[in-house]
């Protein structure tokens, strides 16, 4: 992976100020950060993308005023999209991780490797993705977090707060965090287990951690005249095709209610 260059002050960070009504498209108006500048790991902007209001707003104060944001919901409803579309139009690099029973704790943290200097081998410690993204000015988002490990997800606890420090144990070594840096979590269950009986594999999460989700938001399936709005627009339909489209939504409004 190559490193985005850490920005250690806010002075560093060229920033504008921009309108979320103007900006999303939304009643709210809020004034949020922009970065000037795109880097390689910001998401393409869907120009044809339609946000939900009050799922948007959650995700905006977690970038205003750097909280922990997690979206609950069921599945293909837009949660990581939501996300990535967010700073996407915000120039916020965003990466995202699956949190899945693979995902180990030097996947995240990183571990010794053996590398070649001046033609000699020697360990060196590389570190993962967490300790990497905590020091830049970065969105990252856990997919599927009621998905991980119990031993993984404790390595999280602690940068869920804001001015939380990671402490590298094997460098002795504490990290803090860049003052742009952002945690996002998305789930199909809000940390009880599947209450349903239609997510097998996820996990209960500790509550302990849960309360430190400063923002919890739910994001179900969207209202006929949206879906009918989205999938318009992502085709690009004429008036005609909007009529075919409303009926494909119809039936599948009524397979959701059987579901």
């Amino acid at each position: 992976m190559n490193k985005i260059e850490p920005l250690k002050t806010k002075d560093s960070v060229q920033i504008t100020e921009v309108s979320s009504k103007e900006t999303f498209g939304l009643q709210t108006d809020i004034k949020i950060p922009k970065f000037n500048d795109a880097s390689e790991y910001c998401p393409k902007i869907d120009t044809n993308y339609v946000f939900d209001e009050s799922t948007t707003i959650a995700i905006l104060l977690g970038l205003k005023f750097n909280k922990r944001v997690f979206l609950q919901g069921l599945h293909g409803t837009g949660k990581s999209s939501h996300i990535e579309q967010v700073c996407a139009r915000l120039n916020w690099p965003c990466i995202r991780i699956n949190l899945d029973s693979h995902v180990s704790r030097i996947d995240l943290i990183g571990k010794d490797a053996i590398v070649l200097k001046d033609n000699k081998q020697v360990t060196e410690f590389q570190e993962g993705i967490l300790p990497w993204a905590f020091q830049n000015n970065v969105s990252l988002v856990f997919d599927e977090y009621d998905a991980g490990r119990p031993d993984v997800m404790f390595v999280i606890q602690r940068i869920l707060e804001a001015e939380g420090k990671l402490t590298l144990l094997d460098q002795s070594k504490v990290l803090s965090p860049h003052p742009y840096f952002r945690l996002f979590a998305t789930a199909n269950t809000v940390g009880l287990g599947d209450t349903s009986g239609i997510y097998h594999g996820t996990n209960q999460i500790n509550q302990g951690q849960m309360d430190r989700w400063n923002i919890v938001a739910k994001l179900n399936y969207l209202d006929e005249e949206k879906e009918i709005e989205i999938i318009s627009k992502k085709v690009s339909a004429s008036s005609e095709e909007k009529k075919i489209i409303a009926s494909m939504v119809q039936n599948g409004k009524f397979n959701k209610k059987r579901f």
